[in-house]
């Protein structure tokens, strides 16, 4: 590898690896090392001729602010798909179990069971997704909408099974941490950030 390619190397380091990174850098290697040839030949030394082509290259910000924003939309596509695909394919197979059980066990309803962990599946994506396009923490908002869905399984399971005990506000103090940990984990650091 000669100096032209460690320098390009060198300043595109930080920017995450795809096909069009390394298209750019061969066409910019291609440029410089021609610049290069064109300096020799009018009477630079080689080392003189690396040293004005790369600084005559100049400043690469705006070409890694091109790479990191087309880098962020690209995985803004990916996390949609993947967020539509796990939104579609839990449809699916809630449907499935909706079918079988009131087909099947009418007199019983247990597709909530499958029903608490299929969801967690587009929860999870649709939060992905989102810290992803909007740049944010979710971890707080993710803790309350797991809470919620943890409680609702339990008061479902409290009425349907024993209707007259009401004994599902236990768990609630069992799964309130989380979202209390959250929340005081986020005020920290907006303190920290306020006082820095």
């Amino acid at each position: 590898m000669n100096e032209i390619d460690m320098q390009i190397k060198k300043l595109f380091e930080d920017i995450p690896e795809s096909n069009r990174k390394n298209e750019i850098i061969q066409e910019i290697a291609q440029n410089l090392n021609e610049k290069v040839s064109d300096l020799v030949l009018n009477g630079r030394t080689r080392e003189q001729a690396i040293k004005q082509a790369v600084d005559d290259f100049g400043d690469i910000d705006d070409l890694k602010k091109e790479f990191i924003d087309s880098t962020r939309v690209a995985e803004s596509k990916r996390n949609g798909l993947s967020l539509a695909f796990s939104i579609w394919g839990g449809s699916l197979i809630l449907a499935l179990f909706l079918f079988i059980n009131f087909y099947y066990t009418p007199n019983t309803i247990w597709f909530v069971y499958p029903a608490f962990a299929v969801v967690w599946w587009p929860m999870t994506m649709y939060f992905q997704w989102y810290r992803n396009k909007y740049d944010v923490p979710i971890g707080f908002a993710f803790s309350v909408c797991s809470f919620v869905l943890i409680i609702g399984l339990m008061l479902f399971i409290n009425i349907y099974y024993t209707p007259k005990i009401l004994w599902f506000v236990y768990p609630i103090f069992a799964i309130i941490w989380w979202p209390l940990a959250m929340f005081f984990h986020n005020l920290r650091q907006k303190t920290r950030e306020e006082v820095e």
